[in-house]
């Protein structure tokens, strides 16, 4: 190679160099372009920011539609969804209103964190602290503050709270919760017995093997544990349907009504 060519392939490589950089910055993330569709869709008074001290992140809201107020529920989509999930979130934050409660349905960090080990621990973090926000949000309402949370969001905040690092709101709801891991899922069944927040854990038939896998293994641990405020409900039928919609809502209204909320 002469000293020309071996210039001009330097200065290839540069130019290459220059363009991924570019193009890297410029591309959306997945949740970015996620924020953008719910911003362009939803009604304004409906979209909100909330913020920690990693940034401002979305939340939608929505008031009650009753005369009077229960509370507000905080609605956590599992790590892939977005805070109008159509698997269940979406329908739950809508008819939550015509049972009494305010809704606030945020967006979950950056799904690229958790998919990496090294950074499993920050997304975690960042998980607590759109929590917290939530929960102060929250308590400018009047009434109890509830939270529903699906698979492995609804694991993390599980484990937040048996540890004692998230302080627990007057009920939790788990939709589905799993974490991808047979060691940590057995964790989950552990920390489910630990914490002290009554705990409803719904399940469906056609979750993945994961979110299936120690559902006996939560109750006998509940039992040795002494719970009292545990009930675990695996639902049947089409998993997306409205009828398994109102399923989840009936169990959920259902059982707050039996803690007096």
């Amino acid at each position: 190679m002469n000293p020309t060519q071996g210039a001009v392939r330097a200065w290839l490589v540069f130019a290459a160099t220059l363009l991924t950089t570019a193009v890297a910055q410029e591309m959306p993330t997945l949740q970015q372009l996620s924020q953008q569709d719910l911003q362009r869709q939803l009604l304004a008074d409906e979209v909100t920011e909330l913020t920690t001290d990693n940034g401002n992140f979305l939340v939608l809201q929505r008031q009650a539609l009753t005369s009077y107020t229960k509370g507000t529920a905080i609605l956590v989509p599992d790590i892939s969804e977005h805070a109008a999930s159509p698997n269940q979130i979406d329908s739950l934050r809508q008819q939550l209103n015509e049972h009494g409660w305010h809704t606030l349905a945020i967006m979950p960090p950056d799904t690229a964190l958790f998919e990496l080990s090294s950074a499993a621990e920050e997304y975690r973090q960042q998980l607590a602290q759109r929590l917290q926000a939530a929960m102060r949000q929250a308590g400018q309402q009047q009434g109890n503050t509830v939270v529903i949370a699906k698979g492995s969001s609804a694991a993390l905040l599980n484990q937040l709270y048996a540890t004692e690092q998230l302080t627990g709101p007057a009920a939790f709801i788990m939709l589905g919760a799993y974490l991808p891991d047979h060691n940590l899922n057995r964790e989950l069944a552990r920390h489910i017995a630990e914490q002290s927040v009554p705990t409803l854990d719904i399940s469906h038939q056609r979750d993945n093997r994961f979110a299936n896998a120690n559902l006996k293994l939560r109750q006998q641990l509940v039992a040795r544990n002494l719970k009292a405020q545990y009930r675990q409900r695996q639902l049947t039928g089409t998993y997306y349907d409205e009828d398994i919609h109102a399923w989840v809502l009936k169990e959920i209204t259902g059982w707050l009504h039996s803690l007096g909320l």
